[in-house]
């Protein structure tokens, strides 16, 4: 009997619950209805991308000219719907994604976890980085460094092998593609692409640019591991060998590393997440000023009361 009661006290307060209508209460409910609603949408999501994030938002311009910012990207598992192809792989079968060969990933550099707030000890707070995979270096091969001179302004069609001289200018080592006269005299300007790591300084003279081409340069240090070799398609370079605070070098993509795949993109969409905190409380504002003034059109306008006074004849 006690054991029903109890259930019976449980039921009338959801009754009450449900059908009070005190303010508070009712945007409670409203509350929990769009917390209700969000859930259901990330959990449709992650079964159809099997994945999670499900989505994410470009928050740099290293994609520049397919992704922008602000734009909001489906993600799905690698190797779901199509199957997955690098840089060198697209171009070897002519398919292409987001403007260019080979598919775009999502990773956690060197396997950094990404939440949105910092966990000290715990996790980095680093964010997860969308870019190109150009190809894949195998455990002990040397890393490459894939190249665009050109940045945003196109895609380079073929990226050429590129090797370093004997030829020293101003304590550039010049750089070359093909063959390299020697005898020629080079002189350095604005335009040529200047290269340094932590081996030297390098320069690829404009004269030595081929008009529309990238460039890939086999010199880096040998991989301790297989992996992926990204590059944001605005980037002069690709990741591998550059440096992120509380990283250090970044290294060549595990396997495990790869959240995802980006399946599409929406344009702006993403602004919101961008701005989830300031979205949140124009939400909750306006839900409260919608049920005062649901409550205040309940009540009807309040009546002026008439001041008793003596009648004139």
């Amino acid at each position: 009997m006690a054991e029903e009661k109890e259930q019976t006290g449980i039921r009338a307060r959801i009754v009450q619950f449900r059908t009070s209508g005190h303010w508070a209460v009712s945007l409670a409910r409203d509350i929990l209805w769009l917390v209700a609603v969000v859930g259901g949408i990330a959990l449709a999501l992650y079964l159809i991308c099997g994945t999670w994030p499900a989505v994410v938002t470009i928050e740099s311009e290293s994609m520049v000219p397919h992704m922008n910012v602000g734009d909001l990207v489906v993600v799905v598992q690698k190797d779901r719907y199509g199957e997955f192809r690098t840089w060198d792989d697209g171009r070897s079968t002519n398919t292409t994604r987001f403007g260019d060969y080979g598919d775009v990933i999502i990773y956690q550099p060197n396997g950094a976890q990404n939440p949105v707030v910092p966990i000290p000890f715990i996790s980095s707070g680093v964010h997860a980085i969308i870019h190109r995979a150009m190809t894949q270096a195998g455990a002990g091969e040397p890393v490459p460094t894939y190249i665009n001179p050109y940045r945003g302004q196109h895609t380079p069609p073929e990226y050429l092998p590129m090797s370093a001289s004997t030829l020293t200018i101003d304590g550039y080592t010049v750089l070359y593609t093909g063959t390299l006269n020697a005898t020629e005299k080079i002189v350095l300007g604005k335009k040529d692409l200047y290269i340094q790591t932590s081996g030297g300084r390098y320069v690829l003279p404009a004269d030595l640019i081929l008009p529309g081409a990238g460039y890939v340069w086999a010199q880096g240090e040998p991989s301790v591991h297989a992996g992926y070799i990204t590059k944001g398609d605005n980037n002069i370079a690709s990741d591998q060998g550059s440096t992120i605070a509380g990283l250090g070098t970044l290294e060549p993509v595990k396997e495990e590393w790869v959240i995802g795949k980006a399946l599409f993109a929406i344009p702006l969409v993403g602004l919101l997440p961008l701005h989830i905190f300031e979205v949140i409380i124009v939400i909750v504002a306006i839900m409260v000023i919608h049920e005062l003034y649901l409550r205040r059109k309940e009540n009807g306008p309040e009546k002026p009361q008439k001041k008793a006074g003596k009648k004139r004849r």
